[in-house]
């Protein structure tokens, strides 16, 4: 007879879910934490832009603060004057290049530079405009060069005439009528032409100009004089005038070149040639010749009477 033998397993029912169980892994708050921080905006914004307000806000307060501002620019001035103070901002030597060595000379006495001076105290600019107002410099570039050495680069001014001014005072001038200085002595620059009268510095190449259209005028030459800020005389050896006109003064003063080439019109008694219309040149003699003509229509009329 068969023994019935119970299970002892339970009945077998409906299959139930497993309850969950917590894992390792971060929660789901941290998780979404996270993933939030991850975002480059996010952490910009808490790592620089509110610091940064934080500490603009906090410094637009102490700027506010009138005490604290003059103290911050004390301590500021202090610095930058310790710094500058440092031996290695230190300028021992400057250097003057271009021009004569006289005008280098002047330009080192009137800069008046001490012998150490800091770098950071000087203005480049204000020394450069200082160096353009000498009347023979005509423009200059400074130059701070490691480590110790200001340089400062020249260009001369190149006298072309001598203008007199008018209380006598004779004055050097370059091509463009910029006035370089003044000098003792007309014969100390005998080299250069006299230029006279209101108006002259104004156009010197143009009278510059004409003296090199006549070759054969120019060692006679005295002076030029301006008329009227529009025309020349030119004042010759002998007291002589050639009054130019105020249109084509060239073509006029090469037609006197011609007639005292064939004539020798400039070695005659004359006082003045004018040339101020054009077809219609006009000579005066001086008065000793016309003395001499005078004298010579007297005789010759007394000699006709006795006839």
């Amino acid at each position: 007879m068969c023994a019935l033998i119970a299970d002892p397993s339970p009945e077998r029912g409906p299959q139930q879910k497993p309850l969950p169980r917590k894992g390792p892994g971060p929660s789901r708050i941290a998780y979404r934490l996270r993933r939030f921080w991850a975002k480059s905006w996010v952490r910009n914004c808490a790592l620089v832009y509110i610091p940064l307000s934080a500490l603009g806000g906090f410094g637009w307060y102490l700027a506010g603060q009138e005490e604290v501002r003059a103290a911050v620019e004390q301590q500021w001035d202090r610095a930058m004057e310790a710094l500058a103070d440092r031996p290695e901002f230190a300028v021992t030597q400057i250097e003057v290049q271009g021009g004569r060595p006289a005008l280098q000379a002047r330009v080192r006495e009137e800069l008046g530079l001490p012998g150490t001076v800091s770098s950071m105290r000087l203005d480049v600019d204000a020394l450069r405009a200082e160096v353009e107002a000498m009347g023979r410099v005509e423009s200059a570039v400074v130059t701070l060069l490691p480590p110790d050495t200001l340089q400062i680069s020249i260009v001369e001014r190149i006298p072309a005439a001598l203008w007199r001014d008018d209380d006598g005072v004779t004055h050097l001038v370059d091509r463009g009528g910029v006035l370089i200085e003044p000098v003792a002595d007309r014969a100390a620059r005998s080299d250069l032409p006299l230029l006279l009268g209101e108006g002259a510095t104004e156009a010197v190449d143009e009278a510059l100009a004409l003296i090199a259209t006549a070759p054969e005028i120019a060692p006679r030459l005295r002076a030029l004089v301006r008329i009227g800020e529009r025309r020349w005389d030119m004042v010759l050896t002998r007291d002589l005038t050639i009054r130019l006109p105020e249109e084509d003064p060239a073509r006029a003063l090469a037609r006197v070149a011609a007639l005292h080439y064939g004539e020798e019109l400039l070695d005659r008694d004359l006082a003045t040639i004018d040339l101020r219309l054009p077809g219609r040149p006009t000579l005066r003699m001086t008065e000793r010749a016309a003395e001499t003509v005078r004298a010579l229509i007297e005789r010759l009329r007394a000699g006709g009477e006795d006839t």
